[in-house]
């Protein structure tokens, strides 16, 4: 009964991170496509250092993959000492807002996770 209470626990919060990361998916899709579609170049490209709150390997696993999944995305590599992430971003107009976007999936993520 212990293990079937863990899992309907936790079910609203996977619910809740696949719901973000479908709409995640669809925005960055749809930000890429317009990008290939119309003349001209507006990228912005950077590599930022995200510092994160994982503090297992599965969690900077699970958040690396899930950025990379993202179009316009690109985890580059992971400190294991200070567990920042180093991402790349095609379209990165404010690093602040950037980092805060992947602050949010992270926290949804380990939510899901806990």
């Amino acid at each position: 009964m212990t293990r079937l209470w863990f899992f309907v626990r936790h079910i609203p919060p996977y619910a809740w991170f696949l719901a973000v990361f479908i709409r995640e998916l669809i925005v960055s899709n749809a930000i890429v496509a317009r990008e290939v579609l119309t003349p001209g170049l507006n990228l912005e490209p950077a590599i930022i250092r995200v510092p994160t709150s994982c503090t297992t390997d599965v969690q900077m696993m699970l958040l690396a993959n899930t950025i990379t999944m993202t179009p316009g995305t690109l985890s580059l590599e992971v400190d294991t000492q200070t567990r920042d992430l180093y991402v790349h971003g095609l379209f990165v107009r404010d690093r602040e807002r950037f980092i805060a976007g992947i602050h949010d999936l992270e926290r949804v993520l380990l939510r899901a996770l806990t």
